[in-house]
């Protein structure tokens, strides 16, 4: 058999997988305790990565853990390789701040995980000022170790902002925000996520979420829905977005994730301008 062929039969037989798992997993429900839980189990096993990493470099691509080949979608192809995802998301972020919101000198990651994201922010754009917000402790206080061990100056605190109070958004406000695969763990709650983080910044967000209702109508898009479904992730969200008083709205269904049934939306989401005399702010909303 020619390595194509087995290349082949190797897609095949793991997309026939896929929809058998998907079909027959059972269907979980998230909660903020749960996710705490799988999050902050999951962020400590990176603490020796941490001590282990000499430069920046080393640690936001560590050798055999963010390198080992995997399938993964890649311009809506299936493959098996070492595809570097964090690198590509970011850059999807950098080009969206780019082009949406070049005057922005501030902004805030809602879902900072181990805060690798901020440090590339910081490194590249140090004019920035940077924070992140996590909710589970490990990661914040791996970020925090990290931004003192590399040198940067990104500030870390944790924070539900699904369930937070005003006093618990201990940053100030900034000019945008963004998300990457946090509202993701929100299949309720995620429209107040929205109005809260809306609430704490000037010009608008970036999201880069999978969103199932965006997924291409194939074999892999409709597996991707029904995983996505069986997973307990994100829901809504194109009806939650059309819903917020925004002054625009910009989409893009990405055709690369690191899941090969995932095909994640990038959006853009900017506020009205702000007139001086009538300061107005998108309100918070309190928790159910």
């Amino acid at each position: 058999m020619t390595q194509a062929r087995a290349d082949a039969f190797g897609r095949l037989a793991f997309l026939a997988k896929a929809g058998y798992i998907s079909l027959r997993r059972a269907k979980l429900r998230r909660d903020v305790a749960s996710v705490g839980t799988e999050y902050s189990a999951g962020w400590r096993q990176y603490e020796h990565h941490l001590e282990q990493s000499a430069t920046l470099d080393q640690w936001l691509k560590i050798p055999g853990v963010d390198d080992a080949p995997h399938y993964c979608n890649v311009e809506a192809r299936l493959r098996f390789e070492s595809f570097d995802s964090a690198t590509f998301y970011r850059a999807q972020l950098a080009r969206a701040l780019r082009t949406h919101f070049p005057q922005a000198r501030s902004i805030t990651e809602y879902g900072s995980g181990l805060g690798r994201n901020l440090l590339v922010l910081k490194r590249e754009q140090p004019e920035l000022d940077v924070y992140g917000y996590e909710l589970c402790e490990p990661g914040v206080q791996i970020g925090r170790r990290a931004a003192r061990k590399f040198g940067l100056e990104v500030q870390y605190a944790p924070l539900d902002f699904v369930n937070a109070a005003p006093s618990d958004f201990k940053f100030p406000e900034t000019d945008v925000a963004f998300t990457m695969f946090a509202l993701e763990q929100l299949p309720r709650g995620s429209d107040v996520a929205m109005r809260n983080i809306l609430a704490h910044v000037r010009l608008g967000t970036v999201h880069i979420e999978p969103v199932p209702e965006n997924y291409p109508l194939t074999y892999r898009g409709l597996v991707g829905r029904l995983d996505h479904w069986k997973a307990d992730y994100l829901r809504g969200f194109e009806r939650i977005v059309g819903a917020l008083p925004l002054a625009d709205i910009r989409r893009e269904v990405l055709r690369t994730s690191h899941n090969p049934l995932m095909f994640p939306t990038l959006y853009v989401l900017r506020k009205a301008a702000v007139d001086p005399a009538r300061p107005e702010r998108v309100p918070a909303l309190v928790a159910r």
